[in-house]
C-alpha cells in the first residue's frame, strides 16, 4: 500500500534558471540544445520550444548573401531613387487629385519592382540585412535628389502628400519583397 502512494506522488525536480535571465526560474528547455530557457526566451516552433540562438542558427542556412551584397543593394536603391524620385514627384503634383489614385495604385508596384532589380543585382542571394540597406539607400537617394532638384529648379519634391503616400507604399513593398 505504501508503494502505491509513493508511485503516484509526483517527483519534484529542482528548479532551473534561464540561461539568459539568471533570476527567472524555469522548467523549460530548448528541444535542440537542452539549454534552460524561460518563456521570454522561448519560441514555439513546429517541433517544440527552441531558444533564439538555435532558431538563428537554423535560419542562417537560408541566408547566402556576401558582405558586399548589402552595399550593392544600398547603391542600387540610392541610384534608382536619385533618378526616379524627381520625375515621380513632379508627375504626382501635376496630376492633381488623380495623383492620389496614381500614388495608391503604383506605389507598391514601384517598390516591388525596385526590390526585384536589387535582388537581380545581388545575384538572387538572400541576406538578413539587405532590406535594411535598401531602405537606407532609398532615404539617401531621396535626400540627395531633393537637394539637387531644389537647387537647380526651385521645385520642392518633398512637399506633396501624394508623394508621401507613394513613398510609404513603395518602401513597405520593397521591404517585404526583400524579406526572403
Amino acid at each position: 500500500m505504501t508503494s502505491l502512494t509513493s508511485a503516484t506522488t509526483p517527483t519534484s525536480d529542482p528548479p532551473m534558471y534561464c540561461a539568459n535571465h539568471p533570476e527567472t526560474e524555469t522548467y523549460l528547455r530548448c528541444n535542440k540544445c537542452s539549454k534552460p530557457i524561460c518563456l521570454k526566451c522561448a519560441d514555439l516552433t513546429e517541433v517544440g520550444y527552441r531558444c533564439k540562438e538555435c532558431i538563428r542558427e537554423q535560419q542562417n542556412v537560408f541566408y547566402n548573401a556576401l558582405t558586399t551584397d548589402n552595399w550593392i543593394a544600398f547603391a542600387v536603391a540610392a541610384g534608382i531613387t536619385l533618378v526616379a524620385w524627381p520625375i515621380v514627384a513632379f508627375l504626382l503634383r501635376m496630376t492633381g487629385f488623380f495623383g492620389w489614385i496614381i500614388a495608391a495604385l503604383v506605389g507598391s508596384g514601384a517598390g516591388a519592382t525596385l526590390a526585384q532589380i536589387i535582388r537581380n543585382s545581388v545575384g538572387r542571394r538572400r541576406g538578413r540585412y539587405i532590406r535594411h540597406f535598401t531602405l537606407a539607400g532609398i532615404i539617401v537617394g531621396l535626400v540627395i535628389s531633393g537637394l539637387i532638384t531644389m537647387t537647380l529648379t526651385g521645385f520642392a519634391p518633398f512637399f506633396s502628400l501624394q508623394g508621401l503616400l507613394f513613398l510609404i507604399l513603395a518602401m513597405a513593398a520593397a521591404y517585404q519583397t526583400l524579406r526572403w
